[in-house]
């Protein structure tokens, strides 16, 4: 971190960069996330094998397609946890408008509204349920067992949209049945792909909030007193 740090104040005192503050403080915020990545033996692995997709995060997705067919694509409206697995995507642990508290209480309120969504256009009681009892993120003052049981929530968290952007093809357009059915098949396995990359990756990015949620650092830290203060309380009986 020492050696970042003297990057980024090298890169503010040389005179032709004056005015370049706000660049060299993104760039000093992008170098801060890249050590704390390479300090987690987990986050970097999975960095490493997601590299790609955090790299094209924030674009629209388009799917492959040829004959004709109308490829799919990704709604625009449509959150991609991609773009928030930087450190750089806040300023501070706040409820500023750029605060860590502001920023991923946006991105899990408009998570849990897609989940709703996708949930009142199916008929499953049970999918209904699980989306609208999704937990919100709060702001920097909620309360120690709200905020563990935000994470017990979302760290176990499982999509019910269908990802029907993400089809290869046009079933509509086949020749012929044998052509539809194979079509079919395979967007059913683009579907499947990317439900389960989604699902990742939002679970992932709830272990990347956890790791740096300081409410939940006090929460651990009060259980662990009173614990402590329990055990003293036995040993005196």
């Amino acid at each position: 971190m020492g050696y970042s740090r003297r990057l980024n104040e090298s890169f503010l005192r040389a005179d032709k960069n004056q005015h370049r503050l706000e660049e060299a403080d993104v760039r000093f915020k992008e170098l801060q996330n890249a050590y704390e990545v390479l300090g987690d033996k987990h986050e970097r692995a999975w960095y490493d094998s997601h590299r790609d997709a955090i790299l094209r995060s924030g674009e629209t997705h388009q799917a492959g397609g040829d004959g004709g067919v109308t490829p799919g694509q990704r709604p625009s409206d449509e959150l991609d946890p991609f773009q928030y697995f930087s450190t750089a995507c806040y300023s501070g642990y706040n409820d500023g408008s750029k605060g860590f508290y502001t920023v991923y209480s946006t991105v899990f309120k408009k998570l849990a509204e897609e989940e709703r969504q996708a949930a009142a256009a199916q008929s499953d009681q049970q999918d209904k349920d699980t989306a609208s009892n999704l937990p919100a993120f709060g702001s920097s003052c909620l309360a120690g067992p709200q905020v563990a049981a935000f994470y017990s929530v979302w760290l176990n968290y499982t999509t019910v949209k269908d990802f029907a952007w993400a089809d290869k093809y046009n079933p509509a357009a086949a020749p012929n049945r044998k052509v539809r059915r194979l079509m079919e098949e395979d967007n059913k396995k683009e579907r499947k792909s990317m439900k389960r990359i989604h699902n990742d990756a939002v679970r992932e990015l709830v272990a990347f909030v956890r790791k740096r949620d300081k409410r939940l650092a006090a929460h651990q830290a009060e259980e662990a007193k009173r614990r402590m203060e329990k055990e003293e309380q036995d040993k005196l009986r």
